[in-house]
């Protein structure tokens, strides 16, 4: 394994450490103050917790998703190899120089 392989997965962790801590202490506090959702409480008048953790996480797996195929396509260039070497010409190596 390369060195920008391992920092990469230890960022990755980093993040979801970030990611399950952030959510432990929302259920920490969300049990620790029983609030009631009114519309004088509520921001926008809609907003509720629930919509804010889902979008949460929904945007850390984007993100997961997303930082994947960025190291794939920018550092990890050896994976789709085959794919520049079949024929129909390829874009040609945009391997970053980190």
């Amino acid at each position: 394994m390369s060195f920008r392989f391992i920092l990469f997965i230890i960022i990755q962790l980093a993040a979801l450490l970030f990611f399950i801590e952030m959510l432990r202490r929302v259920v920490k506090r969300v049990n620790e103050y029983h609030l009631v959702d009114t519309r004088q409480t509520l921001p926008f008048g809609f907003l509720r917790l629930r919509h804010v953790i889902i979008l949460y996480i929904i945007f850390y797996l984007l993100w997961v998703v997303f930082s994947a195929i960025l190291y794939l396509t920018f550092i990890d260039t050896t994976s789709f190899y085959y794919l520049e070497n079949r024929g129909g010409g390829g874009a040609g190596s945009v391997n970053l120089n980190l």
